[in-house]
């Protein structure tokens, strides 16, 4: 390279060397700046409503038991503050929603106003494999080590939890079947079938719990 080539490489070497590093400031400058992100809910304007890990439809583990916020996120539906007497227990506050005459959730209440529990029985609900209501016992892949007996407001039904979603209990209804323990795997595969899938948020979540 002769003498004259060398003094037109170096300036152009300078400003490479520069210019990206100015760059890489600014852009961690505007990042800093920007602060944490927040993720907007969409909220449930209809079609199969699904039922995960991590909850229900639109409602999550952020979400409290709050009328005014359930009506934003269900804005279709008939969202109404009710009571549930289960047995001789106490009367418990609930907030159900209903869609196009179809009763969605029910959502239950924590001491600590938060949601205890989201409970779906009816209409186009899927579980966490796609699951959907009604299908047979003996083709959704349980074994009986993954379930219980059920009890108080499930007496008489099977509680099935898969271990990837310790946060959903599968409840099977056994017609004809009155005995307080688990069914034979045998009596499940032939007469059990999938009657509601209820949530509960990580924290509440028992395996093998409704």
């Amino acid at each position: 390279m002769t003498p004259r080539h060398s003094y037109l490489a170096l300036p152009l070497l300078l400003l490479a060397a520069c210019g990206p590093a100015k760059t890489d400031q600014v852009s961690k400058a505007d990042d800093s700046a920007k602060g944490p992100v927040t993720v907007a809910i969409a909220p449930y304007a209809g079609g199969p409503l699904k039922i995960s890990n991590d909850g229900v439809g639109p409602i999550t583990s952020a979400v409290a038991f709050d009328l005014a916020t359930l009506k934003v996120l269900f804005p279709k539906a008939k969202v109404e503050q009710a009571f549930l007497q289960s047995g001789e227990g106490p009367t418990l506050p609930i907030i159900t929603v209903e869609q196009d005459n179809t009763p969605l959730a029910e959502i239950g209440k924590r001491d600590e106003g938060d949601i205890a529990y989201v409970r779906v029985e009816a209409g186009d609900a899927r579980g966490p494999g796609d699951e959907q209501l009604l299908a047979k016992w003996g083709v959704l892949g349980f074994t009986a080590n993954q379930c219980r007996a059920g009890e108080g407001r499930e007496v008489n039904m099977t509680i099935c939890v898969r271990p990837d979603a310790p946060q959903v209990a599968y409840v099977f209804g056994v017609p004809g079947w009155t005995k307080p323990e688990l069914p034979p795997e045998a009596t499940l595969k032939a007469k059990g079938q999938l009657n509601a899938l209820i949530w509960r948020p990580a924290e509440g979540a028992v395996v093998g719990a409704a």
